[in-house]
């Protein structure tokens, strides 16, 4: 057997017995890993006290032939995020982001780009920075432009960036197609959303690399944007998850 060692985030986890745990893993190098921590909930285990859901931690494991589990061996805390556990907007998206990877990313299929992404999102939303010297705490304008930059980062990742396209300005609404890839269009089809130009180019910033850009946008067309591509992510996967309408209630046929 081959021991490997990487950085992960723990996107899911199950308890095996009372002294184990099978855990999902977002891993850096080796993407989703499903594993068995043997003895990971023992006081003197090399696991920090247990796999828990939405920490960080360098890792090692071994690669079982003819077994979908790895083996965890050693799971080293890096970060846990406190505010996630304290905070329930910030616990809605963080559960939203890692149930989304979860789903639209195949097993052992590595996608840095996502992994530094998904990071960067739970440290924004997750972090007290008052108890780190920093009194600045991220608004909710920033953890919505976080998120909808993860999400446009996802979606490309997969497979599932959307076309878009160019949206002049001066019309008062465009017809977003989740049948065709997200392309955008000037006239609407029996499969296409109703949707606001405004909501398209903030979406088209974020394509072009123009994230930073999103806080000079008014919060409310930021969050339509983050609740289109929810419901394109909905079109998708052809089910609509539990976190998804946690963080974003029902959302009905857009008309964004």
């Amino acid at each position: 057997m081959t021991v490997f060692d990487d950085e992960a985030v723990c996107i899911r986890h199950w308890d095996y017995s009372e002294t184990s745990q099978t855990v999902g893993l977002f891993s850096k190098q080796y993407g989703i890993v499903r594993a068995i921590a043997k003895g990971s909930r023992r006081e003197r285990a090399a696991f920090s006290g247990g796999v828990d859901l939405l920490t960080h931690a360098d890792l090692s494991m071994t690669l079982n032939p003819g077994s979908d589990l790895a083996t965890l061996t050693q799971w080293s805390l890096r970060e846990n995020f406190p505010k996630i556990r304290s905070d329930v907007q910030s616990n809605k998206i963080a559960y939203f982001a890692a149930d989304l990877v979860g789903r639209l990313l195949e097993v052992n299929d590595p996608h840095p780009n996502v992994f530094g992404s998904l990071l960067s999102l739970l440290r924004t939303i997750g972090t007290n920075h008052s108890e780190c010297g920093d009194p600045t705490e991220p608004t909710p304008e920033i953890n919505d432009c976080a998120l909808l930059d993860f999400q446009w980062i996802l979606l490309r990742e997969a497979g599932y960036q959307p076309i878009l396209g160019y949206t002049p300005e001066s019309v008062e609404a465009t017809h977003f197609d989740p049948r065709d890839g997200g392309r955008v269009t000037a006239l609407p089809t029996p499969t296409t959303w109703r949707v606001r130009p405004s909501t398209i180019a903030a979406l088209q910033r974020v394509k072009e690399h123009e994230s930073g850009t999103l806080l000079m946008l008014d919060r409310e067309v930021v969050g339509r944007a983050n609740r289109l591509l929810a419901a394109y992510v909905r079109d998708v996967i052809g089910e609509e998850p539990f976190t998804l309408r946690r963080l974003f209630g029902v959302l009905p046929k857009p008309n964004m």
